[in-house]
């Protein structure tokens, strides 16, 4: 019961965050929420169904805006298929978190997310790298720039996402006892 409400809140709201075209993004444009979703994933909802329903529908999301939106698919090179793969990662990780609220292992929770966030990102922007027309005019040596540029646009977005999270987790509990979610026990 608990998991198909998770993922009916989690996909809602990857289908108005991915960064598409879509009715919130006329008033508003908030960051992605899938990594976030994973790590809620791997912390609270361990089961392998989840991750890849969440997984499943970012790569679906991904092609209803390619295809239906004429969004451009310009990320969509050899190096998308990495993307899952990373995803994976993520959840995999959230597994370490022991919660995503605060308490006695705050400071260690943060460094796994920020750590982990990066390290997925670094993965999925050097392969999209690779594949791109930068790549193939200056070859590697134009990378620490791009990463350089790119990282602190988009990693921050993520942890701004994972403080959100970590507030309403902390904070729903003692305003609504009856919403404690508990991690599962796989």
């Amino acid at each position: 019961m608990k998991n198909g409400f998770f993922l009916i809140i989690a996909i809602t709201l990857m289908i108005a965050t991915r960064g598409h075209d879509n009715w919130l993004s006329a008033f508003v444009h908030l960051p992605d929420f899938t990594i976030p979703a994973l790590f809620i994933a791997g912390v609270y909802f361990r089961y392998f169904w989840v991750v890849f329903t969440l997984i499943l529908s970012a790569v679906a999301i991904d092609n209803y805006a390619i295809v239906y939106q004429g969004i451009s698919a310009n990320c969509i090179t050899p190096a998308y298929s990495v993307l899952p793969l990373t995803y994976y990662g993520i959840f995999w990780v959230g597994k370490h978190i022991s919660a995503l609220m605060v308490d006695d292992n705050t400071i260690k929770n943060a460094l796994i997310i920020v750590t982990a966030t990066s390290t997925q990102w670094l993965i999925a922007t050097s392969a999209y790298y690779l594949f791109t027309t930068t790549y193939a005019k200056t070859g590697w040596s134009n990378f620490l720039v791009y990463i350089a540029h790119w990282s602190v646009v988009e990693i921050p977005v993520v942890l701004y996402w994972m403080i959100a999270v970590i507030i309403t987790f902390t904070l729903t509990p003692r305003i609504t006892p009856a919403l404690n979610i508990q991690k599962s026990a796989l």
